[in-house]
Parts: structure tokens; sequence; C-alpha cells
């Protein structure tokens, strides 16, 4: 126990001198310390600062891009627009044509189909005619009326087809 009692006299000696270096050395340490907080402060400020530089250089850049965007959007839909309006007008001008092409031919089928279909249903139905009074004199007793019919008929029908 001999060195806890060199320590009580020294200290006892020297306490006062020992209570001014702690209150010296606390000083110091807050001093330090006020110090240490207002460099950190200003490096949270600077570091804030940057954030905010660079994030409103991002927000401008983002929006520059979405514009240019928006703007390329548009030229395009225009551009789609353009081009299927003038699609439209080209499949409208193609079916007009093509619809006056059909038209124009069918009044030059018609006239020329007809006759043709007139003067062959004519002559088989004079035939059909001609046929049937043929028949008859066949199957029922000759009487003066009876042939005086089918004489008649077809000289009627002969002459019809001359026109």
């Amino acid at each position: 126990m001999g060195i806890f009692e060199t320590a009580k006299r020294l200290f006892s000696k020297n306490a006062k001198n020992i209570a001014k270096d702690a209150g010296k050395l606390a000083a110091e340490v807050v001093d330090e310390a006020a110090k240490v907080a207002a460099d950190v402060e200003k490096k949270v400020d600077s570091t804030v600062k940057t954030v905010e530089k660079k994030v409103a250089e991002t927000a401008k850049v983002a929006e520059k891009k979405t514009t240019a965007a928006v703007r390329t959007a548009g030229k395009a839909a225009t551009k789609a627009t353009k081009t299927a309006g003038t699609a439209v007008k080209k499949a409208a001008g193609t079916a007009a044509k093509t619809t006056a092409k059909a038209a124009a031919a069918k009044p030059a089928a018609k006239p020329a189909a007809k006759p043709a279909a007139k003067t062959a249903a004519k002559p088989a139905a004079t035939k059909a005619a001609a046929a049937k009074p043929a028949a008859k004199p066949a199957a029922k007793p000759a009487t003066k009326t009876a042939a005086a019919k089918p004489a008649a008929k077809p000289a009627a029908t002969k002459a019809a087809p001359k026109k």
C-alpha cells in the first residue's frame, strides 16, 4: 500500500495545480468539440448544397429530355396522321377510279348482253311454240280448225325474228 500513500501525498501537494490543469484540459476539449462541430456543420452544408445542385441539374436534364421526347412523339404522331390521311386519300381515289371504271364497263356490257339473250330466247320460244302445235294434231283427230291454227302460228313466229 505504499504506492497509494505516495500518490495521496503527491496529489495533496499538487491538488491545486491538478485542478487548474484539469480545467484547462476541459476548456480545450470544449473548444475542440466546438471546432469539430463547426467543421462538421460546414461539411454538411457544403454536401447539402452540392446535392441540391446535382438534383437541380438532374431535374433540368430530365425536363429537357422529357420535353424532347414529347416533341419527338408529337412529330411522330403528326407524321403518322399525315401518312394515314394520305393512305386514306389514295385508297379513296383508287376506290373512286375502280368504281368509275366498273360503272363505265357495266352499261356497255348490259346492252350487248340483252340483245343476245333476247335473240336466243325468241328462237327457242318460237321453236317451242312451233313444236306444240305440231304435236297436237297428231294426238287429236284432225279437224279444219285444228289444222288452221298450227299453220298460222309458225308463220307468225318466223316473221318476228327478222325484225
